[in-house]
């Protein structure tokens, strides 16, 4: 059963005001985008964090020499920061385009899937481009608590909602009776490319998303479903292909990427062990959402199912409560902060927005869709479609180490996009519903901004907020162009400046123990093994460097590598480069500490 598009339960509503919304809709969202599109251009040019964003850039500075990784990432990142000229500043600007071009597809797509089941819309573009626009403001939710640059989980991010924009494109095309464009599922299908070479786990979220593609085809009948398969199977191999010529040859990608996960599933990312730390991690929040929030949802619950005018009033006043309730807890706890240090608090309010969205549309169906004519007959295709957009965050989420919900809300577009469906769905009568599911969505918009302001500027990922990021580093090619902390940018010149005479030509193999990724790329080194050494994880570490070493030291003999700790050295670090051929004992330490940026530096004898 398709959607109906008239809904005789409303009454006339004047021209002027059905227009009057949406553009005030366009100019509140797009006011937010700008927001935080600003402070992103205006941070990229500060900060460094020499973990999680050293570990990307080192492996996108050697990208195609250094192949010993869990995910695929450097090669779609790697050849565009060559283009680049290795600008982090540049490479970080170049994201800001890829989320906001990612964003805008998606939102376009789906808002002119939903002007189909919207008949009394107003005929005015600026509608769609109303709901387009705030998708693309929840998108700054990417900026929340993540690095500046752009890493595996933005390809995933993106790689999924663009394969949901041509779900929802297909859909269009489908229940139109139009043959849809061959380029849609081949597109889909070399969107999977680089979102499972990035991420294994991600063949869930695609087997998904193909469901739906399937589901979106299915009024245009099964020849039309084989003909997008074919096409599809088509683009994933043209993808493939493009990848092992133009960039990498697979088997040369896969080997590294598939021993690397295979001894990740045998320790930390082993199912079991995720299933219950994920358990453990969504517990609290989920907790924390039905009490700060049970009464507005309460209130939206029986504002959508009852329409009686009693009802409607204690609706009213219910929901006025928890509302004032909602932003006591999000202002009091840092929901409003941004960056890791604030996520668990930011979580929930981004999450109550799809609790909020299922149960309007929950007990809108219960208050009318039985009934001929109702905007709540919407069949059970349009159901599962808008369904698999609430699930898509938490599926983009799956595989991660991290606490899902924080992975999950990056995907907030996905959530919002539901959240406009359900607003421009509720019946006109249901006046009390309408207000509080349309003050739910201008609340997480601004709690999006929020957060992604604060993530970049306030509670970078890992570092000092940005003001006090204001000294270059001299002597220090890597950075240039970047500002960072007066104290950071005098030790890193320092180690950089006493490591000279061991760095030319650029690409000395470096050993930075631990999680020490950056100060690698900042000496213009390659790591040894995996770039990422986990302190927690030494079975890796030993691992990755003893592959590095298999066919015996990749390195001349009076090019052995540097060895750079941020603690004291440990007895426990001679198992760790023994596979190499490598002692302690044939090292010395370069300068004091003090004198090489409070670094322990070690150099070959």
């Amino acid at each position: 059963m398709t959607a109906t598009l008239t809904r005789p339960d409303a009454g006339p509503v004047p021209v002027s005001r059905r227009r009057a919304a949406p553009a005030a809709v366009l100019t509140f969202a797009g006011t937010l985008t700008a927001v935080w599109v600003a402070v992103a251009i205006r941070a990229a040019g500060r900060g460094f964090d020499i973990t999680d964003e050293g570990f990307y850039l080192l492996s996108y500075r050697w990208w195609d020499a250094d192949q010993r990784t869990f995910t695929g990432s450097q090669y779609l990142y790697g050849p565009v920061f060559a283009l680049l000229g290795h600008d982090i500043v540049a490479l970080r600007i170049f994201r800001l385009g890829t989320v906001l071009i990612g964003h805008l597809l998606f939102g376009v797509a789906f808002m002119r899937w939903l002007r189909q089941r919207r008949a009394d819309a107003p005929p005015t573009r600026v509608w769609e481009a109303a709901g387009a626009a705030t998708i693309v403001a929840a998108g700054g939710v990417v900026y929340a608590w993540l690095p500046q640059t752009p890493g595996y989980n933005d390809i995933v991010l993106l790689g999924a909602l663009l394969s949901a924009a041509v779900v929802f494109a297909l859909a269009r095309h489908a229940e139109r009776g139009d043959p849809a464009p061959a380029w849609l599922p081949v597109a889909f299908g070399a969107l999977a490319v680089p979102v499972l070479l990035t991420k294994w786990a991600a063949v869930a979220t695609l087997g998904m998303l193909a469901g739906l593609a399937v589901l979106a085809l299915a009024p245009a009948g099964l020849r039309a479903v084989w003909r997008a398969t074919a096409w599809a199977l088509a683009g994933f191999g043209a993808g493939a292909a493009l990848v092992h010529l133009l960039v990498v040859p697979l088997t040369t990608a896969l080997p590294p990427i598939i021993a690397v996960n295979r001894l990740l599933a045998q320790s930390s990312f082993a199912i079991p062990t995720l299933l219950s730390r994920y358990l453990t991690q969504t517990r609290p929040t989920v907790a924390t959402l039905g009490h700060a929030y049970a009464l507005l949802l309460g209130a939206v619950v029986l504002a959508a199912l009852v329409h009686r005018p009693a009802a409607q009033a204690a609706a009213g006043l219910l929901g006025a409560v928890g509302l004032a309730g909602a932003v006591a807890y999000t202002v009091r706890d840092g929901g409003l902060g941004g960056g890791p240090v604030n996520s668990a608090a930011f979580v929930v309010p981004l999450l109550a927005t799809i609790v909020v969205a299922v149960l309007a549309a929950g007990a809108g169906w219960v208050a009318g869709g039985h009934r001929p004519g109702s905007r709540w007959r919407t069949g059970a295709r349009d159901g599962v479609l808008l369904g698999g957009l609430a699930v898509l965050p938490l599926a983009v989420a799956s595989g991660t180490s991290n606490v899902p919900l924080k992975v999950a809300v990056l995907a907030f577009a996905a959530w919002m996009a539901v959240l406009v469906a359900v607003v421009t769905g509720l019946d006109r009568r249901a006046v009390v519903a309408r207000g509080l599911t349309t003050a739910v969505a201008a609340g997480a918009l601004l709690v999006a901004t929020c957060v992604a302001t604060g993530g970049l500027w306030r509670n970078p990922y890992r570092d000092v907020p940005r003001d006090r990021a204001t000294a270059a580093v001299p002597g220090v090619p890597a950075l240039d162009g970047v500002r960072i902390e007066p104290a950071r940018a005098r030790a890193y010149a320092d180690l950089r400046a006493r490591l000279a005479p061991y760095l030319d030509p650029p690409g000395r193999k470096v050993i930075g123990l631990d999680k020490m990724a950056g100060i690698v790329v900042l000496l213009d080194g390659r790591t040894v093994g995996e770039g990422w050494y986990a302190p927690a994880d030494p079975a890796r570490i030993r691992a990755g460097i003893a592959a590095e070493c298999a066919a015996g030291p990749p390195w001349p003999p009076d090019r052995a590598p540097v060895l750079v700790f941020n603690r004291p050295v440990r007895a426990t670090d001679a198992g760790l480069i023994e596979p190499c051929g490598l002692r302690l004992a044939d090292y010395r330490l370069l300068a004091a500490p003090d004198q090489t940026g409070g670094f322990t530096v070690l150099v070959p004898n």
